[in-house]
């Protein structure tokens, strides 16, 4: 009886410290995000880190959410036996990640004509260098952050040409998605398809804050 009581006793100060605890995170977390809002603001990275003491490091990041407004509109523009692939169909039709992963660059504007390809020819790079980008520049900003600053730029320049090969990578998603249904690229029939798709999903940019630290073992 009596572990049962302490046990009780100890869930219920668990309890209270917990809901305290969110209290103060949010706090926190607010004071943080209002700074990062105005870092992030007009800016051409989607990502900044505030540091702490040691190795404590607040990490807020522009999170795209991307809701769905109208089946039928998706179900003119692309045909069905591609849509499967992209939308699950439940009580309501739920948007896959690599769905999201397309059509969120496009209805933010997230993205630029280019290809992957074209961004790197301008970036004048040697033979060499221009070969490991190429092969390695995917448009995942940080790993690409890192691989520019391995080939010789300093931070400033890797994140510059990060965030266009980002948003040709996007171009190059929503190019492949409109291809496979049936849209040549530069036709007067894609841009129209590409104005049904940005009225066919909605598109919401949060905040979203992550934390890194040491735990004591």
């Amino acid at each position: 009886m009596n572990r049962i009581k302490e046990a009780v006793n100890e869930l219920a100060k668990w309890d209270a410290l917990m809901s305290d605890g969110r209290k103060e995170m949010n706090k926190h977390k607010l004071t943080i995000q209002n700074e990062a809002a105005t870092a992030l603001d007009n800016s051409k990275v989607k990502q900044v880190k505030f540091w702490g003491d040691d190795s404590n490091c607040a990490i807020v990041t522009t999170a795209e959410k991307v809701d769905l407004v109208s089946i039928e509109y998706l179900k003119g523009v692309i045909p069905e036996n591609i849509l499967k692939d992209f939308a699950k169909e439940e009580v309501q039709y739920k948007l896959t990640a690599p769905f999201k992963n397309v059509v969120g660059p496009l209805v933010s504007g997230s993205y630029t004509e280019k290809k992957v390809l074209d961004v790197i020819g301008e970036m004048n790079l040697s033979e060499d260098k221009a070969k490991v980008a190429k092969k390695k520049l995917k448009g995942n900003f940080d790993k690409d952050v890192e691989l520019l600053k391995t080939i010789g730029y300093n931070q400033e320049e890797a994140e510059y040409w990060a965030y266009f090969i980002t948003e040709a990578a996007a171009w190059e998603r929503i190019v492949n998605l409109m291809e496979v249904s049936g849209y040549e690229e530069g036709t007067e029939e894609f841009y129209e398809a590409l104005k049904k798709l940005k009225h066919a999903v909605i598109v919401d940019e949060t905040l979203k804050i992550g934390v890194e630290y040491e735990k004591e073992e």
